[in-house]
């Protein structure tokens, strides 16, 4: 459009020029010393015009002449780096297809010219790293942190990740500690770390760093809350072994619905009935089955140390909760028998039995018929059959053995 345009405005102007011409040609005389040369106006202004555009070309073209060497040396660099691209590209499939070899071969092949050296280099990293050569992968984030020191915070979190990924966990531990120093929130390095620390089984460490990373925003409960439940029971469970003081500073550090969670409040029971302290657990474990409900508690609390019959009517109470539940009928009736109330863990006994025969209840019912004092073959006939529930024997293997030692 804009070469027509001037196309049209040279047509205007010659055609203005040649009818002046065709009216008055005009008369120019140009002299320099003895030389003249005569001729018209109309000749001269062409003469001028084509001079000026024979010197318009020759200055194009030494101007082109000049500028080639660059130009060349800019097409050069624009063509090795359209086939860096092109590698780059290619490496990266490879990667993905797990053909590491390739891989890191062409990402590496044309990383001085890549656009995007970072790239290269983490990704032959991961490639190095996928054929067991942690040597070359270390080899290439050195290159990358040399080529880009700004980006150093990127290459060591992929340094950690990589040491992680290969089980290089007290190299990983290494790398996120100097992380955590230079970005004490930066909640990757806090997630990894955590990780890294549990794959080390360092309770105490984690144990520390868990108030970081709860309060991080941007941690999902899910990366922590699993690992927070087995490091407390980690450390409550050594602490409470060697009497260590540290373990009532632990449980302190619980709240509230922790401390009534069973997984807790067993190794605390434990630790109490150590100590002599079976009322506080007893207390703590009531309160428990009030909110939880949890019949895992039941065995726990017939195991302390307390009033008889505070306990029978304690578990008495939970019948309300658990109408069906032979092991708490099976735990009643051992309290009154241990407060000589035969007829009464008699009576339990068989409410045990009649729900679910269990080997339990047969064998305490064969004791409460010796204690007593009924005949023989009643005591012997439960034992009988509690040994048949917990060999998991028929009644016609038992008949046969003794057919056989006949």
């Amino acid at each position: 459009m804009k070469l027509l345009l001037l196309f049209i405005v040279a047509l205007i102007i010659a055609s203005g020029l040649a009818y002046q011409v065709h009216i008055d040609p005009g008369y120019a005389l140009l002299r320099h010393g003895t030389w003249s040369i005569e001729t018209s106006v109309a000749v001269l202004i062409f003469a001028i015009l084509v001079a000026f555009i024979v010197l318009a070309l020759l200055f194009k073209m030494l101007l082109g002449i000049k500028r080639s060497p660059k130009k060349l040396s800019k097409w050069n660099k624009h063509r090795v780096q359209r086939r860096s691209i092109k590698e780059l590209n290619k490496g990266l499939l490879d990667s993905a297809e797990g053909n590491w070899k390739r891989s890191e071969k062409l990402l590496t092949k044309h990383v001085q010219h890549s656009e995007v050296p970072l790239l290269n280099y983490l990704s032959a990293a991961h490639a190095a790293q996928s054929q067991g050569a942690f040597d070359r992968r270390d080899e290439y984030l050195l290159k990358a942190g040399d080529a880009l020191p700004e980006q150093g915070h990127a290459i060591h979190l992929t340094r950690a990740k990589l040491q992680f990924s290969a089980g290089q966990y007290e190299q990983a531990l290494a790398t996120l500690q100097q992380l955590v120093s230079l970005t004490p929130n930066h909640p990757v390095v806090l997630a990894l770390l955590l990780k890294t620390l549990s794959k080390l089984n360092d309770w105490e460490a984690i144990y520390k760093l868990l108030p970081t990373v709860k309060n991080n925003r941007n941690i999902h409960e899910e990366e922590w809350l699993g690992l927070e439940k087995q490091t407390l029971t980690n450390l409550l469970a050594s602490t409470s072994q060697q009497n260590n003081p540290g373990f009532e500073t632990i449980w302190q550090s619980l709240n509230k619905k922790q401390k009534l969670s069973s997984e807790y409040l067993s190794i605390y029971t434990n630790y109490k009935i150590k100590t002599n302290e079976d009322k506080d657990a007893a207390d703590l474990i009531v309160k428990s089955m009030k909110s939880t409900q949890d019949s895992s508690l039941i065995e726990l609390y017939c195991q302390l140390k307390i009033d008889a019959n505070a306990k029978v009517k304690q578990l008495e109470k939970w019948l309300n909760f658990f109408p069906s539940d032979t092991s708490l009928l099976n735990q009643i009736a051992i309290v009154c028998k241990e407060q000589n109330e035969t007829n009464k863990a008699t009576s339990y006994i068989e409410k045990s039995l009649a729900i679910k025969p269990t080997s339990l209840a047969y064998l305490l019912l064969g004791q409460t018929h010796e204690e007593q004092g009924e005949v023989p073959e009643k005591a012997a006939e439960s034992y009988r059959k509690g040994l048949e529930l917990a060999t998991n024997m028929a009644p016609t293997d038992i008949i046969t053995v003794d057919k056989t030692q006949e």
